[in-house]
């Protein structure tokens, strides 16, 4: 891929924006305007070179992360989160990107539950 790995997690998950508010790096909104629920895409979390040729680097590995928030405990199926969480599954599975999926489970101290997908993208 030639895409800035920002641009490769956003296109993934971009048919779902009008569904579940998108985040890029971070999550600007005050505490009074947090979403119900939301995804943060982060990207180069790590960043370090794959592939030489000649000594230049040629193609780059970026470990990228999308977060899925949302208030309150989902213990159930039907609840925002699991739902929420479906359609992210979908929409990574449909533009054929392969993730690991961890469930990082309720946060007390922000009163929410989250669910990562780490993706590793390559890019010249």
């Amino acid at each position: 891929m030639n895409k800035e790995p920002i641009l490769v997690l956003w296109n993934a998950v971009k048919s779902i924006a009008d569904e579940i508010k998108i985040y890029k790096e971070t999550m600007d909104e005050d505490a009074d305007s947090v979403p119900e629920s939301y995804l943060l895409l982060r990207s180069d979390i790590t960043n370090t070179p794959f592939l030489y040729g000649d000594g230049v680097t040629k193609i780059r590995r970026a470990d990228c992360d999308i977060i899925l928030v949302t208030k309150g405990v989902a213990t159930n199926t039907t609840d925002l989160h699991n739902v929420n969480r479906a359609k992210v599954t979908e929409a990574l599975e449909a533009a054929g990107l392969p993730y690991d999926a961890f469930n990082l489970g309720y946060d007390d101290t922000i009163k929410s539950t989250q669910y990562s997908w780490s993706v590793v993208i390559h890019y010249g």
